[in-house]
């Protein structure tokens, strides 16, 4: 078996690759599980040793044995990367992935997270100023640049997340930096 047969995608009763048996009889075992990088050798030589453990089935068994098992070989995919910045909606806290805590106002946290669950699309100041502050003001006030300022001096410059679309309004668009956690209780 080589390394590309046994990490193939699964196949369905209806692919070509689905040959009955002899017996008609189609098996076929898929598991998947993340491993931390350290303990991938050690997962590799258990496999290695259980497949050999198979070889060793007694004659009288009716399980057909390749002459020589060949032991699968683990890939190693990529860790999953944490955002770099978490939302908490119920206790409206911005938490940064070192885990510290960055103060916001209520106002600024409210345009942080209107700004996160919109992304991609540009919000135009008097769109923002009715969704988060609930006023139909005129589109002239500087008030959303005051909070966008804010929020940009609290993130720091290394998460420059709000990008400014100049005369129209703000965008969203590292989507994949920050983590929304719902309020689990909100219906």
């Amino acid at each position: 078996m080589t390394l590309e047969a046994a990490f193939r995608e699964p196949v369905g009763p209806e692919s070509p690759e689905a040959r009955p048996l002899e017996d008609g009889a189609v098996i076929e075992v898929t598991a998947r599980f993340v491993v931390p990088q350290r303990d991938l050798a050690t997962l590799e030589r258990d496999f290695a040793r259980k497949l050999r453990s198979l070889a060793d089935v007694p004659d009288q068994s009716t399980v057909e044995i390749q002459a020589r098992p060949e032991a699968p070989r683990l890939r190693s995919l990529p860790a999953p990367t944490e955002a770099a910045l978490r939302i908490l909606v119920a206790p409206r806290r911005v938490v940064r992935a070192d885990g510290t805590n960055i103060d916001f106002t209520r106002l600024e946290f409210d345009l942080l997270l209107f700004l996160c669950e919109n992304p991609g699309r540009v919000h135009r100041r008097g769109s923002l100023l009715n969704a988060v502050w609930h006023l139909n003001s005129t589109p002239s006030t500087r008030t959303v640049d005051v909070h966008v300022r804010r929020i940009r001096s609290k993130l720091g410059p290394d998460l420059d997340l709000i990008t400014t679309v100049r005369g129209v309004g703000y965008r969203m668009d590292r989507t994949t930096d920050v983590h929304i956690e719902p309020d689990p209780y909100a219906s």
